[in-house]
């Protein structure tokens, strides 16, 4: 922004600065200047020193109050009041100018500025980015489902460079039961579009350019990150690619490259920790928990339930002639049948519950905070779910139904003290007791059925825990 009250003088530094590339805009006093100033983004401010009404260095102060990266060169067209070093100390501003000097000279204070206006701005971006890292690396190390933790590496990543459109490809660990498509690179490792964000959400592999594709598969073989109208950030862990983030650019991302590293770098040690975690905690046929898993969270939840007096429900459902389906139709078809009936499981669960593969083709849900009635209502949808299923296996169509029982567990009213290790223990195995129960009853009462047992009252798990101990005290 060129300020003077010589319009001619504006007339000209406008030719002069837009020949050399710069989008100049001008003001013929001070009080404009300051509007102009809090309506553009102004890298540079070439400033006659003295004008009427508001000065050059009134005006000066103002526009620090509120702007302390916008550079300022001052020009005089004679003698300053004071001394250049002293305005240059006093009034923070970069350059000082004669005008009898010349346009060379004044080039030089332009190109020099803008220099130090990209250097400081650098500067604190890369500052302003570090902080946001350091800030929201806490959240990415939280353990979490893979597709939430996808989703949240992409708001980060969209509060680091402000993206409109982004999608994160990361290895799929059964790509052959994911609902998206995935794609291959020269190491046969598999990758899957997990979440996206503008108009990339919902996108799958087949669905996207194929430019969009090159560079994600060109990201991942060189574990380089590439820029075009697009970036392509590689997820490494060590030297292994986990991922990448691919990144629509409107405007060339103002974050350096190195802390874009930096942020992919947490982003994929937060994937390969969750992975890890999976790999303990899920099982890898149906997706749900692993039954030594989903015992320890039972007992979690039904220690919470008996402190805080909420009711908590257990579904446990068995796959209606699966050892004739595996001997009709073979094992493949058997785990067919199972991740297609974890997967079902999956979908219609809340998110409070937690769903777990006990053992061969028996799953089990725990529902907190869920009565008898609501477990019960659960179960048909469960069931329904199931029976829906539509699977085809070498062009046949398999069908499927399932065996229900549901337990509940009912806490002391008015008991609102922390239970005894031995009450969450007895109280969690006379609950899965009493639905594997049901579940034997829904079998032989013809399958395909669900059957609800009486509610437990703690009562009874506080009896049998005070008669194990005192047998184990008197043995």
């Amino acid at each position: 922004m060129v300020v003077d009250e010589d319009v001619s003088v504006l007339s000209t530094l406008k030719q002069l600065l837009s020949d050399e590339g710069h989008n100049v805009i001008t003001a013929s006093g001070g009080l404009e200047a300051l509007h102009l100033c809090r309506e553009y983004n102004v890298h540079l401010i070439l400033l006659e020193y003295s004008m009427p009404g508001l000065t050059g260095e009134a005006l000066v102060r103002q526009v620090r109050a509120f702007d302390q990266e916008v550079q300022i060169v001052l020009q005089t067209s004679g003698a300053p009041e004071l001394p250049a070093r002293q305005m240059l100390h006093d009034l923070e501003i970069q350059g000082y100018h004669d005008k009898s000097e010349g346009p060379e000279k004044l080039l030089v204070w332009v190109d020099a500025a803008l220099k130090a206006f990209r250097a400081n701005r650098a500067i604190r971006v890369t500052r302003d980015g570090l902080r946001y890292i350091l800030r929201v690396t806490p959240e990415l190390h939280r353990l979490q489902p893979l597709d939430d933790l996808m989703r949240s590496i992409l708001l980060q990543a969209q509060g680091l460079l402000g993206l409109s459109g982004a999608f994160v490809a990361s290895l799929a660990k059964h790509p052959e039961l994911a609902n998206n498509a995935f794609l291959a690179i020269p190491d046969r490792q598999k990758f899957l579009v997990r979440v996206g964000t503008g108009r990339f959400e919902g996108k799958t592999w087949e669905t996207l350019e194929s430019s969009e594709k090159e560079m994600v598969l060109a990201t991942a073989k060189t574990g380089q990150m590439h820029k075009n109208s697009a970036l392509g950030i590689p997820l490494l862990a060590g030297d292994r690619v986990v991922g990448v983030i691919f990144i629509e650019l409107s405007l060339d991302p103002a974050v350096d490259a190195e802390l874009l590293e930096i942020f992919a770098s947490q982003a994929a040690i937060a994937i390969e920790n969750v992975r890890l975690y999976e790999l303990a905690t899920v099982d890898d046929l149906t997706q749900l928990s692993t039954r030594r898993h989903w015992l320890h969270h039972l007992e979690n939840t039904l220690r919470l339930a008996l402190r805080y007096g909420h009711p908590t429900s257990l579904v446990m459902m068995d796959i209606d002639h699966f050892k004739e389906l595996n001997d009709v139709h073979g094992h493949l078809a058997g785990d067919l049948a199972l991740a297609s009936a974890g997967r079902a499981v999956k979908e219609r669960i809340r998110r409070s519950d937690v769903a777990g593969r006990y053992g061969g083709e028996e799953f089990v849900i725990t529902l907190p905070h869920t009565d008898s009635a609501g477990a019960q209502k659960l179960a048909a949808y469960l069931r329904e779910g199931v029976a829906n299923l539509a699977i085809s296996w070498e062009n046949q169509a398999l069908r499927l139904t399932a065996s229900t029982g549901v337990a509940t567990v009912l806490p002391i009213v008015g008991h609102r003290h922390a239970p005894s290790e031995e009450l969450v223990s007895q109280a969690r195995k006379i609950l899965v007791r009493t639905a594997d129960d049901a579940l034997l009853r829904a079998k032989q009462q013809g399958r395909d059925r669900i059957e609800v047992a009486e509610p437990i009252t703690i009562e009874a798990a506080e009896t049998v825990a005070k008669r194990e101990e005192y047998d184990r005290a008197n043995t």
